[in-house]
């Protein structure tokens, strides 16, 4: 009997999982996304596929959604997709058509794949300078590096989701690819502000902490002075704050200063997510 080679474990790890698609580094954090819900997919038993995870979704549904979601941003970005384009620009509008067609399983599993790697493949072979060009797709106009940021923020915490109703743990993302979410969360928080109804103006300090973490200045307002409050969290615990997958009230934070200017940028943290699924 040979010893075992560093080779073998390589190979039997990439015939259990398939490594992530080769992407430019801007939808890294997408395509690696997309590897670790493959990877949990053969875990899942007839059980967890059947049980409810979010929005009364079952699991198949859950992915059906991304895939819908996904396959706006292909379109908008000239993927060449089978069926032809989207009916719709709205995500909720367009899940809720996929999901009317009442796909199986298998089905969805088999799209979203192929649409996933079409989508990579494009972004692979695409211009560097599509990451920083201005797309719309989902009602957002946004810098495709913006997008594929978002689609790869959504995947993790569907994914999460997933994981949370069947007891399976899935390591957190690496560390960059955790900065490049929690960035673009930090960045929407005046809008999720306004779209909360907020009213308090000012200028928070956003200490996250952790792999991934960093510091941002969060302007409410018009105010340009320097911070008035500061708010010291876990980032990972703020990037699931933002997805609307915590409570706002009960959510681990340490604030300084403006409580009131605090608690209104908190509570009004998820408000941006809320109105999307």
């Amino acid at each position: 009997m040979r010893d075992v080679t560093r080779d073998d474990v390589l190979r039997a790890a990439l015939a259990r999982r398939r490594p992530a698609h080769p992407v430019p580094a801007y939808a890294a954090p997408y395509a690696a996304r997309v590897a670790a819900l493959e990877a949990l997919l053969p875990e899942l038993t007839d059980e967890a596929w059947s049980a409810p995870v979010i929005h009364g979704w079952m699991a198949h549904e859950v992915i059906a959604h991304l895939m819908a979601s996904d396959r706006l941003l292909a379109a908008a970005l000239g993927a060449s997709l089978p069926g032809g384009p989207p009916s719709s620009d709205d995500p909720e509008a367009y899940t809720d058509e996929v999901l009317a067609a009442g796909l199986g399983r298998d089905e969805v599993l088999a799209r979203w794949r192929a649409q996933a790697a079409a989508l990579c493949e494009l972004l692979s072979a695409a211009e560097p300078g599509l990451a920083d060009e201005k797309i719309v797709a989902s009602g957002l106009r946004l810098r495709a590096r913006d997008h594929l940021t978002n689609r790869a923020f959504e995947t993790w915490v569907h994914c999460t989701d997933i994981c949370n109703v069947t007891g399976i743990l899935l390591p957190e993302p690496v560390f960059d690819h955790v900065y490049a979410m929690a960035d673009m969360g930090c960045r929407s928080l005046p809008l999720s502000h306004r779209a909360g109804g907020g009213s308090v103006t000012g200028v928070a300090e956003l200490v996250l902490t952790g792999p991934g973490g960093g510091t941002w200045l969060i302007r409410l307002g018009e105010d340009a002075g320097g911070p008035e409050s500061t708010i010291v969290m876990d980032v990972i615990e703020f990037c699931f704050l933002f997805a609307d997958r915590r409570d706002p009230e009960a959510v681990g934070a340490v604030v300084r200063g403006d409580r009131e200017l605090a608690r209104e940028l908190l509570s009004t943290t998820p408000c941006l997510v809320r109105l999307r699924r």
